[in-house]
């Protein structure tokens, strides 16, 4: 059976006297079929570190099969300030990035923590869904103590895979890089929201890796 992950978006726009019009879309993604199991790496080196097995199952199901660590963003937004968008960092810890996907402000740096006494690094690549082209290098950032901070400019707007070289090859991690703010990734149940939008149609994509993207107006 195919798998199929399915939006189901429930739009609701809140009126208030200091909103001036606005609004607020929330929705939920959701896995439909049986869900897979979890699949298993067996860690050939750093295992006392990194363990005897890591998860290699990038499909996070929560409550009522909400999906996990789905990028949703809306394709035509208003304009607004990238300030709205947080500051980003990613750890490697017991040899896996996390978070696992964030959302980043194209000009602003990712700071990129390793809290394993062992080495990482962090290789990003430009990525574009369904391209057979070679793969371009977007930084390449060796971290080989623990307790090392490194910040990195994110310049080019669109996704970055981020991959471990250094002898862990199950770590892997998204960076969506964007100039619109209303962009986010779903919580643990599949949920996720935009707020002060003013009234307007808009079109919703959402992205989850081995997934086609999907949009929705």
């Amino acid at each position: 059976m195919r798998k199929k992950i399915v939006l189901c978006l429930l739009l609701v726009v809140c009126m208030s006297n200091g909103s001036r019009g606005a609004g607020k879309i929330t929705g939920k993604v959701t896995f439909m079929g049986p869900i897979p199991k979890t699949e298993l790496f067996t860690c050939p080196n750093d295992q006392a570190v990194c363990g005897k097995q890591q998860s290699l199952d990038r499909l996070v199901i929560g409550k009522d099969h909400g999906v996990a660590n789905t990028l949703v963003f809306i394709k035509n937004p208003p304009p607004a300030s990238l300030s709205l968008l947080k500051p980003t960092t990613i750890t490697q810890d017991h040899c896996r990035f996390v978070p696992h996907i964030v959302v980043a402000a194209k000009g602003s740096s990712v700071q990129f923590i390793n809290n394993d006494d062992v080495l990482h690094n962090c290789h990003g690549y430009y990525y574009s869904y369904g391209s057979t082209a070679e793969r371009t290098t977007a930084f390449n950032l060796a971290q080989p103590t623990a307790g090392q901070k490194n910040n990195q400019e994110l310049r080019k707007q669109g996704m970055i895979s981020l991959e471990c070289d250094a002898g862990h090859t199950w770590m892997t991690a998204w960076i969506w890089v964007t100039a619109n703010p209303f962009a986010t990734i779903t919580n643990s149940d599949g949920e996720f929201s935009f707020d002060g939008l003013p009234p307007g149609k808009y079109t919703i994509v959402i992205w989850h890796e081995g997934w086609d993207m999907v949009s929705i107006s």
